[in-house]
């Protein structure tokens, strides 16, 4: 996984390095202001010009710190960009099907907080490590020259701080961090799921219930990272220690082997400061962790086979005249059992079906299987005469308008609900298309009219006239196959003969309502019953 991570880098290396390069100096110029201000102080040599000296280190090093950290964060920043573009990439790639069995509070704490854990990696954690190893290196080498046993103090007591301290609780910590993950996600599903159910849990006032259960998790989460911060209290109370007796230890050497005082002093104050990138090191474990964590959720993600949806040689579709359904039989990859067992159909331009089924007995599964979400056995389902394995999705989704059961309204003006960014409609067919589902007179009542600003918990607009916006927005953007899922089975009866019949009347491809209401089957012209997998033609006549 490293390495993977790691690859990520091979474009920006120039930056890398000059990270690198400036953290090197920013973190040698404390050391050598240190060291030059106890030679100072031992010689008693200060001086308007040694003052100077100091000032322009200082401005020297505060420079190359901030290059560093600008460079690093660049090099990080671009990583991330380059990373959230992949993975949206796979969501639009493995979707709809292939997130079936991934949560939504999972994917949404994917493209934001665990991509942005990984930004530990690439900000704080490969110029940090490098730094750290270089200084515990280099600087031993410089104090073994001045003082042999200073050299080997700050080594042992380096290595000690930077290399083993950090392996020792590693474990320890990616296990509690791992658990801390697995907790945040149960609370941003549980949050996710009450927010989009808040209408439900007002109506059955299950609302502290429902508190009560977040609060255990909010519970359970302090819990573990008090353990994850004694953790860090302890590593970190270990550090101090190590540090002060490695200091006291640096100090009677070379005081018992009479080292004079020019060369004592300076050691000694520059010991402290030469540790901070080693310090450094000791830190990485936690974020790193967590950051590792991380970055084997998205990779895992990344991984996820798609599916098989699209054959080598497909072909594209203009406009649906007719679907076939022939014998078609199904099951779910990750199932054994079979969903739909020989389902035959079929509807032509301008008629409506419908199919009514209880809960579970395989209706949109069926309406998945139509839209390409899954792969079937070759013409199992036609379009136009052309097998459904043969035919482009994308240019058969552009033929395809999918109304569900809750009504998509984003937080937007109306205009944009209606147009999702296409500027060739023009007012004139936008009020059209609201008339058709009898809004027009209700958004010309509002203060800015097409301009207003709604979304989905807006409460100008009832369940009803959500579910109608998202009709005018399917009659607006013209398709020849329109399938409706459950579309009025929240609605009360006036917004669903309004939906019912805007539909018969103004829309001329071919319609499929799937339903569990026998009331909304009055516009259909076939009508089937779905149940336990199988179809059964109830009614085939011409309604009017």
């Amino acid at each position: 996984m490293i390495k993977r991570m790691i690859s990520f880098v091979r474009p920006l290396i120039p930056a890398l390095i000059l990270s690198l390069l400036c953290g090197l100096v920013a973190e040698s110029v404390q050391v050598v202001v240190a060291w030059f201000t106890g030679s100072m102080l031992s010689q008693s040599a200060f001086s308007i010009n040694s003052l100077w000296l100091i000032l322009i280190f200082i401005i020297v090093g505060g420079i190359t710190a901030f290059a560093e950290q600008y460079s690093g964060h660049y090099v990080a920043f671009k990583i991330l960009a380059t990373i959230r573009n992949l993975v949206y990439q796979k969501i639009q790639k493995l979707a709809p099907a292939g997130l079936d069995q991934k949560k939504s509070a999972d994917l949404l704490k994917m493209v934001g907080s665990d991509i942005e854990a990984m930004e530990i990696f690439y900000a704080h954690t490969i110029v940090p490590l490098f730094i750290g190893l270089i200084f515990l290196v280099g600087i031993s080498i410089i104090f073994a020259i001045v003082a042999p046993a200073a050299g080997l103090i700050y080594f042992l007591c380096g290595a000690l701080i930077g290399i083993f301290l950090p392996l020792y609780k590693a474990n320890k910590i990616k296990e509690q961090n791992a658990e801390l993950s697995k907790v945040q996600g149960k609370i941003q599903q549980q949050m996710f799921e009450a927010i989009m159910g808040r209408d439900i849990l007002l109506q059955l006032n299950a609302v502290p219930v429902k508190v009560d259960s977040v609060e255990k998790e909010y519970h359970s989460e302090a819990k573990v990272s008090q353990k994850v911060g004694f953790l860090n209290w302890q590593k970190n109370w270990l550090k101090l220690i190590i540090l002060i007796i490695s200091w006291v230890l640096t100090a009677g050497v070379l005081i018992t082997q009479a080292y004079p005082f020019s060369t004592v002093l300076p050691l000694l104050l520059a010991f402290p400061f030469a540790f901070k990138p080693v310090e450094a090191l000791a830190a990485l474990s936690d974020p790193l962790s967590k950051g590792f964590g991380a970055a084997k959720r998205v990779f895992e993600l990344l991984d996820t086979p798609e599916p098989k949806t699209e054959s080598a040689d497909s072909v594209q579709i203009g406009q649906i005249k007719d679907i076939e359904v022939n014998h078609l039989n199904f099951k779910y990859p990750s199932r054994d059992v079979e969903v739909l067992n020989d389902i035959n159909f079929s509807l032509r331009e301008g008629e409506i079906g419908g199919i009514i089924g209880q809960s579970g007995s395989g209706k949109s599964t069926l309406v998945k299987l139509i839209m390409k979400w899954y792969h079937v056995k070759p013409n199992s389902i036609t379009i136009n005469g052309t097998d459904l394995d043969q035919i482009d999705r994308d240019s058969l989704w552009e033929q395809i308008n999918y109304l569900t059961q809750e009504p998509q309204v984003f937080s937007d003006t109306i205009r944009q609900n209606l147009t999702l960014g296409n500027d060739s409609f023009n007012d004139e067919e936008l009020w059209q298309i609201l008339k058709q589902v009898q809004l027009s007179e209700l958004i010309e009542q509002l203060p800015k009219g097409l301009d207003e600003v709604v979304s989905s918990t807006d409460l100008q607009l009832s369940a009803g006239e959500a579910q109608r916006l998202t009709l005018a927005r399917a009659l607006l953007h013209k398709s020849s196959f329109l399938i409706l899922d459950e579309p009025t089975s929240n609605l009360d009866i006036l917004n669903e003969k309004i939906i019912l019949y805007a539909i018969k009347k103004h829309y001329h491809g071919i319609v499929l309502m799937i339903t569990h209401r026998e009331e909304s089957l009055g516009i259909c012209d076939y009508v089937w019953k779905m149940s336990d997998g199988r179809l059964i033609q109830e009614k085939n006549e011409s309604v009017t």
